[in-house]
């Protein structure tokens, strides 16, 4: 299973899924588990500079000293840590820091009964950065879906709940923000066909909404002029996009608003039937009436 969150990128055990996340891209953690137990922490902190390792490592040993038994300095794959036992368990820390993000990263796997250091390695050669793209997007791979959003977004919700997932990325102006959703049970829920279901997402503050011709891969299009109540509240353009994946059959819904006047959204491409994953949105210039 491929992740990346907040500049980070890992790939893990198909098995396992997260539990936990933080928002914060300045410091934070993502905690993930198989059927019985905790596995795998990936914990993140902005740092002015490269930490002092030796320093660092020596402090969570005095720290760890009463939780851990034998407890012994490892290095796999360049990653410095320490492992030992903690009750059935065994524990390994690692910590890098990554240069490209600015971000100190620090990884926690738990084993029971013996140490694996095979999926050590296996899971710290994939620990890497994953700093904006030339185009200034910014990369995001969780649960199930890739999506890029302007690097200067941050995210501002994720929402996991059975048979639904949501991350809503805002941008530092009102009212922009990007949204990607995805639905599973579909049969079991949607009525009529995706078109329909598109023209019923909009709500009240959508404005105008025209369905566009259909895309390549299935994708049905939305574009409107978002126009929320309220004195103080921005208008902008509002875009949407949906398809349904004929590899997993789900749902994928992604959305934009943006508060630029004159401008269309489209999706640059289609549905990805490898990826299963959003499209990202291009702005570009209103075309001449």
């Amino acid at each position: 299973m491929a992740w990346i969150w907040n500049q980070i990128g890992v790939e893990l055990p198909a098995d396992w899924e997260c539990l936990q996340f933080a928002r914060d891209p300045l410091v934070g953690r993502c905690a993930f588990a198989d059927r019985y137990r905790y596995r795998f922490e990936l914990n993140w902190r902005q740092t002015p500079g490269e930490p002092d390792f030796k320093r660092m490592m020596k402090d969570y040993e005095t720290a760890l000293a009463g939780e851990w038994e034998g407890i012994r300095h490892v290095r796999c794959r360049g990653w410095p840590g320490l492992t030992g036992r903690r009750g059935d368990e065994v524990v390994s820390r690692y910590g890098r820091w990554f240069e490209e993000t600015g971000l100190l990263v620090e990884v926690v796997l738990v084993h029971q009964g013996e140490r694996d250091a095979a999926l050590e390695r296996s899971v710290l050669s994939t620990v890497r950065a994953v700093p904006p793209e030339p185009s200034g997007l910014q990369l995001w791979r969780a649960f199930g879906m890739e999506m890029r959003v302007p690097r200067m977004y941050r995210l501002g919700e994720c929402v996991v709940e059975p048979g639904r997932v949501g991350l809503r990325f805002d941008g530092p102006g009102k009212p922009d923000r990007w949204i990607f959703r995805r639905y599973g049970m579909v049969d079991a829920w949607l009525k009529g066909d995706v078109r329909q279901w598109l023209a019923a997402q909009c709500g009240e503050p959508v404005r105008g909404a025209r369905l566009k011709p259909g895309a390549a891969g299935g994708v049905e299009r939305l574009e409107g002029i978002w126009r929320p109540k309220g004195l103080l509240l921005r208008r902008g353009a509002y875009a949407a996009a949906v398809w349904r994946d004929s590899r997993d059959g789900r749902l994928y819904h992604a959305i934009c608003i943006t508060g630029k006047k004159h401008r269309r959204f489209h999706p640059a491409e289609g549905a990805d039937l490898m990826m299963r994953s959003c499209p990202e949105f291009l702005a570009v210039p209103e075309e001449p009436s």
